[in-house]
C-alpha cells in the first residue's frame, strides 16, 4: 500500500513538473493560443463535436445542470459552459496546479474551483449531472492512476449523469511525457454494468492542421470530416 501511495506521489509530481514547464514555453503558449489559425481550427472542431453530442444526448438544457471539469486548467472550458446556458453557482473545477487554480479564480471567483487530484475528488457521491475531462487521462503515464481516477469520477456522477472525455488515441513519439488512450482502454476504465458509450473520432491531426489550416482552411475542414487522418476522440459515457 505504501509502495503504491508512493508511486502515485512521484506521478503526481512529474505531471506538475511537466505543467511548470510548459506554462514557461512561450512556443507552446503560442501554438496553442486563440491567434494562431491552427489552434483556432481545432478549437472550432471540438466545440462543434462537443454541442453535437450534447445535442444528440438531450443534455442541452444546463441551468440547473451540477458540472464538474476534472483537470480544469485555468478553467476555460467552464466559461465556455456558461455561454451555453450553465450557471456559475452550478458549476466547479479541480486541478493539480495551484497557479491555474488561482487565476481562473480570479476570472469567475463564483465557480467552485479547488486544488487537488483526479485520483481523490472532494464531492460527495452522485453530486454532478456531467463530468468532463479534456486530455487529462493520456497526461497519466501510471495506468492504476489513470483508473483511480476514472473509478472516482464515476463516483461522483449522479446516476443517469453524463462522463464526457476528449482525449488522443496515438502516443506522440517525440512527447514521452503523454502516452495513447485508444477507446477500448476508455472502456476498459469504465467497465460498469449499467453504461453506454458514444464515441467519436476527431480533430485532423495537429500536425496536419499546423501545416494546412493556415493555408487552406477548406482543405483542413475536408480532412478532418473523412476522419481518417484524426488523431483524437471525443466521447460521451453515459451512467445508466
Amino acid at each position: 500500500m505504501q509502495q503504491k501511495q508512493k508511486d502515485v506521489e512521484q506521478e503526481l509530481s512529474r505531471i506538475r513538473a511537466e505543467y511548470e514547464r510548459r506554462d514557461a514555453s512561450q512556443e507552446i503558449a503560442a501554438r496553442y493560443g486563440p491567434f494562431n489559425d491552427a489552434s483556432l481550427f481545432l478549437s472550432h472542431g471540438l466545440e462543434r463535436n462537443l454541442l453535437a453530442l450534447l445535442k444528440q444526448h438531450n443534455c442541452t438544457q444546463l441551468a440547473y445542470k451540477r458540472i464538474l471539469d476534472v483537470g480544469c486548467g485555468t478553467g476555460g472550458q467552464l466559461q465556455r459552459f456558461i455561454a451555453y446556458g450553465a450557471k456559475a453557482a452550478h458549476l466547479s473545477g479541480i486541478d493539480l496546479m495551484a497557479e491555474h487554480i488561482e487565476q481562473a479564480r480570479r476570472v469567475n471567483p463564483a465557480i467552485d474551483w479547488r486544488v487537488g487530484s483526479g485520483h481523490q475528488l472532494p464531492y460527495a457521491d452522485e453530486s454532478f449531472d456531467f463530468v468532463t475531462l479534456f486530455v487529462v487521462f493520456s497526461s497519466i503515464l501510471d495506468a492504476p492512476l489513470r483508473q483511480h481516477i476514472s473509478d472516482e469520477v464515476w463516483r461522483v456522477c449522479k446516476p443517469g449523469g453524463l462522463i464526457l472525455c476528449y482525449d488522443f488515441m496515438y502516443a506522440n513519439p517525440r512527447n514521452p511525457a503523454v502516452v495513447g488512450i485508444p477507446l477500448r482502454e476508455m472502456r476498459q476504465l469504465f467497465q460498469h454494468p449499467d453504461v453506454l458509450f458514444d464515441f467519436r473520432r476527431v480533430t485532423l491531426a495537429p500536425p496536419l492542421s499546423r501545416l494546412i489550416a493556415p493555408r487552406a482552411h477548406w482543405l483542413a475542414t475536408l480532412l478532418e470530416s473523412l476522419q481518417i487522418l484524426n488523431t483524437h476522440f471525443i466521447g460521451i459515457i453515459r451512467k445508466e
